[in-house]
């Protein structure tokens, strides 16, 4: 099946180019990592800005954008989800695999060690989303399988993914997942109105920060 993606020479790139893959050829490009110069060790000490560089080797996302910029208003169109599972633990992918009975492909993150799992998820869907639908339905997938594996910004439609890169001393982990293609509309109708996002499912850290500002507000002082 054929899908939109855009592409960046890096994360600072004021032109994406918009064009056409399969899932397939996805998968080819995800099975090999790049190594870079850098160990794990060194890596872990590097400060933000030399970690972002060092894990800035081109990066994607899954739909078209207007104009070739990457903002929160110029995306057109989402054909596949994109999870970040900053929190993945030693069980993510055995729990994508009890769960979740779509086709997907999950690989590890520049991030990564064996202690502190960092994965990639990425799902095809079986048609185009618009950045609202997609903002819904990736929460909505994200909670079949455990909103809590998943970083709390990963849902964002604009969000910019890496190709896969590894430390030279790295561990690199790539899983192919087969099943189903994800129908967004199955997703979407569980909810009575998806418009409304006081309804989308949240992480244990993002109910404890609204119930924090509630109770701020009934209690200011």
């Amino acid at each position: 099946m054929e899908l939109k993606i855009a592409y960046g020479d890096s994360r600072l790139s004021k032109r994406w180019i918009n064009k056409k893959t399969t899932f397939d050829e996805l998968c080819e490009r995800f099975k090999v990592t790049r190594r870079t110069t850098e160990t794990v060790a060194e890596y872990k000490r590097f400060t933000k800005d030399r970690r972002d560089a060092a894990k800035d080797v081109g990066g994607y996302v899954l739909g078209h954008l207007k104009g070739g910029r990457r903002k929160k208003d110029t995306v057109e169109s989402r054909s596949g989800i994109t999870l970040d599972a900053d929190h993945a633990g030693s069980n993510f992918i055995d729990t994508v695999e009890m769960l979740f009975p779509h086709k997907c492909v999950i690989y590890s993150t520049h991030s990564h060690t064996p202690e502190e799992p960092r994965l990639r998820m990425v799902i095809p869907l079986a048609r185009e989303v618009s950045p609202d639908e997609y903002a819904a339905v990736s929460r909505l997938v994200a909670e079949v399988i455990g909103m809590d594996f998943f970083d709390d910004s990963t849902y964002e439609p604009e969000r910019l993914m890496y190709w896969p890169s590894t430390p030279s001393d790295g561990e690199y982990i790539f899983k192919e997942i087969d099943g189903a293609i994800l129908d967004p509309d199955a997703y979407l109708s569980k909810l009575s109105d998806w418009h409304d996002c006081s309804l989308w499912p949240t992480s244990s850290r993002q109910s404890e920060v609204i119930q924090r500002s509630i109770r701020q507000q009934q209690d200011p002082l």
